[in-house]
């Protein structure tokens, strides 16, 4: 692709509308060719991408008021998906988010450890009070 596919939402980082983005999400990537046999990596990616809208949804925004603004940006490169989420709420270090302990259930606590064992790279930044997260998923060979 000499032009990558973009798609860009911005909207409110509030967990009523995390199901109709999921949605949007799961198939937009189910319509890649790349994923047409790869159920299993389109499980994935949906799943991170829920995790991390959550995330930014209970945590980044968290005591305040009201919902803050997200940034959704999907970009589709001939070899590879990007997905980026942008907020302006509470940023944290995700080098402080222990690998959970999986023979002990407990509710919550997965959403980073599914994010990285679901894509292939996962980077979180803080700059002039803007958080982002990229998570990228190359395209399975065929």
């Amino acid at each position: 692709m000499d032009n990558p596919i973009k798609v860009k939402i911005d909207s409110t980082a509030d967990l009523l509308l995390l199901r109709p983005l999921d949605l949007f999400v799961r198939q937009l990537v189910q319509q890649l060719p790349a994923f047409s046999d790869h159920p299993s990596d389109v499980d994935g990616i949906e799943l991170a991408f829920n995790e991390a809208y959550t995330n930014v949804s209970r945590h980044a925004y968290k005591g305040l008021n009201t919902k803050g603004p997200i940034s959704i940006e999907i970009i589709v490169y001939d070899d590879r998906l990007e997905i980026y989420l942008e907020d302006r709420g509470t940023s944290f270090d995700p080098a402080n988010v222990k690998t959970p302990d999986l023979d002990v259930p407990r509710d919550g606590g997965l959403g980073v450890w599914f994010i990285k064992k679901f894509m292939d790279q996962a980077l979180y930044s803080t700059c002039d009070g803007k958080n982002v997260l990229l998570m990228m998923k190359r395209f399975p060979n065929s």
